[in-house]
């Protein structure tokens, strides 16, 4: 048992450290929710900086470590709070810090101990409006923004309609963009080393604006890892 921890902490510190600094994303919540109080993941927690942003008003700060099982990643009890101003029920939100750099949130109902749900992410923003809202960059291609509610006592996700990007960068290998996900005629073709910017996702799809302000779809290769990503920021930040 011993062993095997050893072998995911190492793990996880190794992706902590394959991470470069201006790959760590910022937190968008400071600028969405003004105002709202914050407490930070711990570092040694996270390959990424992450924080809980809440209503001081609906919530208790605990931030306290559940008791440990023997073996198991350190379960952190960041804050007891209501999700939104209109309902009395109250959630414990818990920074679970998973097996190999799988940061995530576990959401419980207060009353009952029932797990309403779980949130792959780095950070939240519990403003109070009845919404949970989520950045994500671990085990992912690229910083993503979530929306959750709590519906019939279970945590869904508001589907989008793309996944934004927003990312300015460069491409490292040529890149031929497309007027069609499926092919169509080409829009224009980057040449490596040139920049971009990286405007949205769909599935494997990216939707790329070239330094001349046109749009074409290019399809991205999933398992390219921050070594050989073939744009600069685009890669699975994962094991």
């Amino acid at each position: 048992m011993q062993s095997r921890f050893l072998t995911i902490f190492a793990l996880s510190a190794a992706l902590a450290l394959s991470v470069r600094a201006e790959d760590k994303p910022k937190d968008p919540a400071a600028a969405a929710f003004p105002g709202l109080a914050t407490v930070a993941i711990p570092e040694k927690d996270t390959p990424f900086p992450g924080q809980v942003a809440y209503d001081a008003k609906l919530s208790e700060l605990i931030d306290k470590p559940l008791p440990l099982e023997e073996g198991a990643p350190e379960i952190r009890r960041m804050i007891s709070t209501r999700v939104s101003r209109d309902a009395e029920t109250r959630y414990f939100i818990d920074f679970d810090p998973g097996p190999s750099a799988d940061p995530g949130f576990d959401i419980t109902d207060q009353k009952t101990g029932k797990l309403i749900g779980s949130i792959g992410a780095e950070s939240l923003a519990i403003p109070g409006n009845g919404f949970i809202y989520a950045t994500g960059r671990a085990n992912r291609m690229h910083l993503e923004h979530l929306k959750y509610a709590i519906r019939d006592g279970k945590l869904v996700e508001i589907e989008q309609p793309f996944s934004y990007v927003g990312l300015q960068s460069k491409a490292k290998v040529e890149l031929k963009l497309l007027a069609k996900k499926d092919g169509g005629e080409t829009i224009a073709t980057i040449p490596k080393g040139d920049s971009l910017e990286v405007v949205l996702r769909d599935g494997e799809h990216l939707l790329i604006k070239t330094r001349f302000g046109l749009l074409g779809w290019w399809k991205m290769n999933t398992s390219v890892m921050a070594n050989n990503a073939e744009i600069e920021g685009i890669y699975y930040a994962g094991d």
